[in-house]
């Protein structure tokens, strides 16, 4: 009486049953195969970007200049994202090109002032170098500068103590093409070198004053693209490491460079 008011004959019950135990272990495997690639995923997204992909952190100097323009649109073409050690009184003389270096993404670092090797100055003149270039920088973008590249990478002391009370950490960058030698400021030759030191995790300093160097940009983008890097700015580079204010990072040598 009790099966005939459900409606499902005994035997239907039974094969049901059946049926569904025989398919509980494949679908237990294809349960495990889907919270393991959950967990993978989720563990991806948890990482930081540049663990899990190949990135590389193109930088330029002492900027905003006259090619400024010219290589934002070569970067935008190849979706790079940059950072730009910047001059203060370049940024007080261009701030719509300032503007423009933040509207599209890329970081923007302090240079000083006006390019002065701090190793030649007294306490309060760096202090000053420093403090203008966040000022202006902060004024014309709306956001102070957390990196810090020190003229020709000379530091001492004291610019150390500084650049901390800023709250900023040092980048005098792993890899240079050395655009800074005249004798070098050729596009085929700066467009090899940038190729022959690129590696994985590498900071290039280049500078956006040398037009050779802008010249050879989409040659060096199209390359590096093909070889799977990621162009990032260098707190993304930096992501998840500790990063303590006045020291310099990637830990290394110091890079000497204009």
């Amino acid at each position: 009486m009790a099966s005939h008011r459900f409606g499902i004959p005994l035997a239907a019950i039974c094969a049901l049953t059946l049926s569904a135990s025989l398919a509980s272990p494949a679908q237990a495997q294809v349960q495990t195969q889907s919270r393991a690639q959950a967990q993978a995923q989720a563990q991806r997204a948890a990482d930081p970007y540049c663990v899990t992909h190949k990135c590389i952190a193109l930088t330029f100097d002492d900027g905003p200049a006259e090619y400024t323009n010219d290589l934002l649109k070569v970067l935008k073409k190849y979706k790079a994202k940059a950072t730009f050690f910047l001059i203060g009184n370049r940024v007080k003389k261009h701030p719509k090109l300032t503007k423009n270096i933040a509207k599209d993404g890329h970081e923007l670092g302090n240079h000083t002032w006006d390019h002065k090797y701090l190793t030649d100055l007294e306490y309060k003149a760096i202090y000053d170098e420093v403090k203008k270039t966040q000022d202006i920088i902060k004024k014309t973008t709306g956001k102070a500068p957390v990196l810090f590249r020190a003229p020709g990478g000379l530091i001492n002391e004291g610019a150390r103590t500084i650049i901390a009370k800023f709250g900023m950490i040092q980048i005098p960058g792993t890899v240079s093409t050395q655009d800074y030698i005249k004798d070098y400021r050729d596009v085929e030759f700066l467009t090899g070198r940038a190729l022959d030191i690129a590696n994985q995790d590498e900071v290039v300093l280049m500078h956006e004053t040398v037009k050779q160097t802008i010249e050879s940009m989409s040659a060096v983008l199209e390359d590096l693209t093909s070889q799977g890097y990621s162009f990032v700015t260098v707190s993304k580079l930096l992501e998840g490491q500790e990063l303590t204010p006045g020291g310099s990072y990637p830990e290394q040598l110091p890079l000497s460079g204009d």
